[in-house]
């Protein structure tokens, strides 16, 4: 048995109007908003990029002499060779 229009026009009706009482007696949602924590660590950090030549690895190797941890390295595609973006971080002085 084949629905007429009728019907499917009452379906989807009653389907809003029911959708919308379950909506109306729900209770709002928010964000839970908590104090920041002061003992929660804070970074500095940064990102560069590097051409892909012999000094890429001094280079690095500098930023971990001066307490930076290498955190991800990126591959970009160039027209000369490739170029690579090198991200860093460390804690922060407090």
């Amino acid at each position: 048995m084949k629905p007429s229009t009728r019907q499917r026009l009452f379906i989807a009706l009653g389907s809003v109007l029911v959708g919308c009482a379950v909506g109306a007696t729900m209770p709002s949602l928010s964000a839970q908003s908590l104090e920041p924590n002061p003992n929660a660590p804070r970074w500095v950090q940064f990102c560069e990029e590097l051409p892909d030549d012999s000094t890429a690895n001094q280079r690095i190797e500098a930023r971990g002499d001066r307490g930076f941890e290498l955190v991800s390295m990126t591959f970009k595609p160039v027209f000369n060779g490739v170029n690579m973006w090198v991200c860093f971080k460390r804690p922060a002085a407090r």
